[in-house]
């Protein structure tokens, strides 16, 4: 069995001895207190175990085996299912821990994957004592809620960090850092889908906690701050990325349309110039026709004894030239 700790609480405190795991229950009840017990890795097999020894919901052994639930929490009867998110960094990213918890008054049951040492954390917090909490199911279970929506505050803040170090980058350089702009989206996210849900969930849990016990929904309401206050940031930092990808991206295409316009205005140049050597090509090239045709020297050409024929031949060039650069200059080919 994949028990990280299975211990009985009564009065307040943990006790000493060791309980064996099918006699928590029994000797939980015997002392007047609860027994908490903390899953690592479970299989299904050994989930159903637990369940019959518990008489748990057969929904709630489905939802734990399938695992990948949202944060969420479900009553049934006298018992709450809740569902957390913890994030950690495991050097490669931000990852999803899953959380499950099964809280009664006699009982608390917490399964947990990824880490073999379970919510060690959490147990050492509850075995040093909460302060001006009296240790109870729910109270352990705030203990849980606390701790994730620590981790979520915590990842936050160093990834709002990380968000202020690019905007520097951003705005000083002239090419934008959009691959670092699109893994601190992909944290922003990777911590909103845990971190977004946490308010509700401790609402609903403080909900379900017992008029009496004044102290721990003030405890719930406190964390529910920190989980609005995460939440809140979070998606500041999502608009604030989003918003910076956008400017990159009118910064790219501002930068392509000064491209395009200088290639634009380079061909406009050249087609100035083109207009200018077609233009005076057609201008010379009916001189050089008319003189290409006198200079054939045909015994029967026209004009070719008439005394005013070479003048007149030159007067032809000069009024076909003449028309050509009135009609190109018109149409401001020159």
């Amino acid at each position: 069995m994949p028990i990280a700790d299975a211990s009985v609480w009564a009065a307040g405190a943990r006790v000493a001895e060791d309980v064996p795991f099918d006699r928590v229950l029994e000797t939980a009840a015997e002392r007047g207190g609860f027994a908490w017990i903390d899953l690592v890795d479970p299989t299904a097999q050994e989930l159903r175990a637990v369940a019959v020894e518990l008489d748990l919901h057969h929904l709630v052994v489905e939802d734990v085996i399938a695992q990948g639930q949202r944060p969420k929490v479900e009553s049934y009867g006298d018992l709450d299912y809740c569902v957390v998110h913890r994030v950690v960094d495991d050097g490669n990213g931000l990852a999803i821990r899953e959380v499950h918890a099964i809280v009664n008054e006699r009982c608390i049951v917490t399964a947990s994957w990824g880490d073999d040492e379970g919510l060690a954390g959490v147990r050492g917090r509850v075995d040093a004592g909460l302060v001006s909490l009296e240790v109870t199911p729910r109270a352990v279970l705030y203990a849980v809620l606390d701790e994730a929506a620590d981790e979520h505050e915590r990842l936050a803040a160093r990834v709002h960090e990380q968000i202020e170090g690019i905007e520097d980058i951003f705005f000083a350089e002239e090419h934008p850092p959009t691959v670092g702009i699109y893994r601190a989206m992909r944290r922003v996210l990777a911590l909103q889908r845990a971190a977004d849900p946490m308010s509700i969930v401790v609402e609903r849990v403080g909900a379900a906690v017992d008029g009496r016990q004044l102290e721990l929904r003030r405890h719930l309401r406190d964390v529910d701050d920190h989980a609005r206050r995460t939440a809140a940031r979070l998606t500041g930092d999502r608009d604030l990325l989003a918003s910076m990808l956008h400017l990159a991206s009118a910064r790219v295409a501002e930068r392509q349309n000064d491209e395009i316009r200088a290639m634009t205005e380079q061909q406009i140049v050249q087609n100035d110039q083109t207009k200018k050597v077609t233009s005076w090509a057609a201008i010379l090239f009916a001189p050089t026709l008319i003189a290409g045709i006198y200079g054939m020297n045909f015994r029967h050409l026209p004009e070719l004894e008439w005394l005013l024929g070479y003048p007149f031949a030159l007067l032809l060039m000069l009024a076909f030239a003449g028309v050509l650069y009135v009609v190109f200059k018109a149409r401001h080919w020159l």
